[in-house]
């Protein structure tokens, strides 16, 4: 990074914040859920930080102080605070959308997969508990899934076992690693067989990249290091014989996906030439891929038509990643630009949502 990046004055920042305008589209008489919203809980977060030291996150090496910077004064603004934490500025917004439920999803910094066990169990708890609490409060509106320590397997399922009978959550969040380490290990295997048994629809959102030395800069910790964590993690997972040794197991990967659902036939070319890639699997990778599903934060409506050409209308879902800037403030707009068959725009919009994650709409 160059010293006058370092330096930049926040005079150059536009207006801090993306803005929730009404839809320019009328909304359709379709259910609309998004299945990609974030909700912070600074209780567990309140819990995590006095067990955190840089070493525990290599992450926080790759963020250069201009986007920490930045970062740090757009999450402290009073509306944004609101935002991220609060139900009712969250209605008003997904009012002006066109959203009638979300489904939340704790931020992707507070996995806290580096806490113990004990401490892990505490904060997921502290995180089931609020998030609920506002599904209690708003039950039309929201719908909710999981945390786990992920760090520990067998504590992660008792964790999956108490958010699915206790808070009645069908789903729970992933990282694309746990502590750097990648989802394909066999120690995860407890994990997706429970996942299975309950009916939990897994959503894997990553939190930027373990290895950025080369995206200190520009934001590119955000930008390519989110989809390219989806796309190595969701690679070695099929590669590692998940999905043959799973095949029942739902996973939501957000973000479109990551990368490779545009460029799986590499990886299927070298299925056939490379012996590497038949260790675990037994059919082309691509059709492991098939069973996964992807939501719209993809930015260019082409792209959701290649989704549904390529994947199926059913492996589509609304999301938004919400409140974060890096995602569409006009969801429905963007998707009404894609060339889809009314079928297809209600099952994206809120059916295949509601099927994935037991919402009785």
């Amino acid at each position: 990074m160059t010293e006058s990046q370092e330096q930049a004055p926040a005079e150059w920042w536009p207006e801090l914040g993306p803005k929730w305008e009404p839809s320019s589209v009328p909304k359709p008489p379709c259910v609309c859920i998004d299945v990609h919203s974030h909700l912070s809980v600074p209780a567990a977060s309140a819990l995590a930080k006095p067990h955190f030291t840089p070493d525990m996150d290599p992450r926080t090496f790759f963020s250069p102080p201009e986007s920490l910077r930045y970062n740090r004064e757009l999450r402290s603004q009073p509306d944004m605070v609101a935002r991220f934490e609060q139900a009712e500025a969250r209605i008003a917004d997904m009012d002006k959308q066109g959203i009638d439920r979300q489904i939340l999803s704790i931020m992707p910094g507070e996995y806290f997969y580096w806490l113990d066990a004990d401490n892990g169990v505490k904060a997921c708890r502290l995180q089931h508990e609020r998030l609920a609490e506002v599904v209690a409060q708003h039950p039309d509106r929201f719908a909710a899934v999981a945390n786990l320590p992920m760090d520990h397997p067998d504590t992660a399922v008792e964790v999956m076992v108490e958010a699915r009978r206790d808070f009645g959550m069908h789903g729970f969040e992933i990282n694309a690693d746990v502590n750097g380490g990648d989802l394909d290990d066999r120690r995860y295997d407890p994990i997706w067989e429970k996942a299975v048994e309950l009916g939990m629809t897994v959503i894997m959102h990553p939190q930027g990249f373990t290895h950025g030395q080369r995206m200190d800069d520009y934001y590119l910790v955000n930008v390519v290091c989110m989809p390219l964590a989806s796309t190595l993690a969701v690679s070695r997972m099929i590669l590692g014989g998940v999905w043959q040794r799973h095949p029942d197991l739902q996973m939501v990967v957000v973000h479109g996906g990551g990368y490779l659902p545009y460029y799986f036939a590499r990886t299927d070319h070298a299925y056939g030439v490379r012996p590497e890639l038949r260790r675990h699997i037994d059919r082309k990778p691509s059709e492991y891929l098939h069973k996964l599903h992807f939501d719209t934060t993809v930015f260019e409506p082409h792209m959701i038509e290649y989704l549904v050409d390529t994947f199926g209308d059913t492996q589509v879902l609304l999301g938004t990643d919400y409140p974060f800037d890096m995602g569409p403030t006009d969801p429905l707009a963007f998707l009404a630009e894609s060339r889809l068959t009314e079928q297809s725009r209600t099952r994206i919009l809120g059916a295949n949502a509601a099927r994935l994650f037991g919402i009785n709409v």
